[in-house]
């Protein structure tokens, strides 16, 4: 069974804040919000988008898309299937 670390409920709070995790540190932002999402689960999902945006580019070395490909499928192991699909067609528009 999949230990999801990053659920719908996290997609939801980064669509809900522009895409932008900091912005929960504003004063305006919802404390139950920012109570729901982690510094963990902000950075894993954070370095995921980052990651699926940098292989899109042709300009990278095989060896370095070989790498953030295996990161990618790390980070993917703790994540729920709909979010996965989702941000994938978002970004790699796949």
């Amino acid at each position: 069974m999949k230990n999801v670390i990053i659920g719908r409920e996290i997609l939801d709070i980064y669509d809900k804040y522009d895409h932008d995790f900091g912005l929960l540190d504003e004063r305006w932002a919802s404390e139950r919000d920012r109570q729901k999402v982690t510094l963990e689960q902000s950075m894993l999902f954070s370095e995921y988008v980052e990651k699926l945006q940098l292989i899109k580019h042709n300009a990278i070395s095989l060896d370095m898309k070989e790498n953030v490909l295996k990161r990618i499928a790390e980070i993917e192991k703790v994540m729920d299937d709909v979010v996965v699909e989702i941000l994938r067609k978002r970004v790699l528009g796949t």
